[in-house]
């Protein structure tokens, strides 16, 4: 009986904590110019963990009891939940390159904003360069429409990250 309680509190604390911020959290922390080669690391880093614990599970539940076991990895999710909760910022509403920038920011990652500048300034240049090379022969109506659209685009909001 209390096993099974302690299979239970272990997979709902793993459910709204390290389940699901394994992957949320590094796919939001990492840079674009990175962020394929380090989600692959952490990728790798979570599967090395999952073997350690699947090799590790049956001689560990022994020497402590079952319950006691899944008491222990109980507890494990909770504090990584309240780290999850009081030290990570919430990113709803925000873009990754903003996120990004947060985090080379508090750092103090000079590297990453340099070349998030960079970006931004190569971006805005071919921008500048498409749009200038090519005329716009558009009635008014069409054209008067498509600005519209773009300011009802800017002000947009994108929800649904990490809550």
């Amino acid at each position: 009986g209390l096993a099974i309680f302690g299979l239970a509190a272990y997979l709902s604390f793993f459910s709204v904590g390290m389940g699901p911020g394994a992957w949320l959290i590094p796919s939001e922390v990492f840079a674009n110019a990175i962020r394929a080669k380090a989600m692959s690391v952490a990728t790798f880093l979570n599967r090395v963990v999952a073997t350690l614990m699947t090799s590790t599970f049956l001689s560990t539940a022994n020497a402590m009891s079952w319950a006691g076991f899944f008491f222990l990895l109980s507890v494990i999710c909770v504090l990584v939940l309240a780290f999850v909760y009081f030290y990570l910022p919430e990113t709803k509403g925000r873009s990754l390159e903003d996120m990004s920038l947060y985090f080379a920011e508090i750092t103090g990652d000079r590297s990453i904003l340099e070349a998030e500048a960079k970006m931004a300034r190569e971006r805005e240049a071919r921008f500048h360069a498409e749009n200038a090379s090519t005329p716009s022969f558009e009635p008014v109506t069409v054209r008067s429409q498509q600005i519209r659209n773009a300011e009802a685009l800017k002000e947009a909001k994108v929800t649904g990250t990490m809550a």
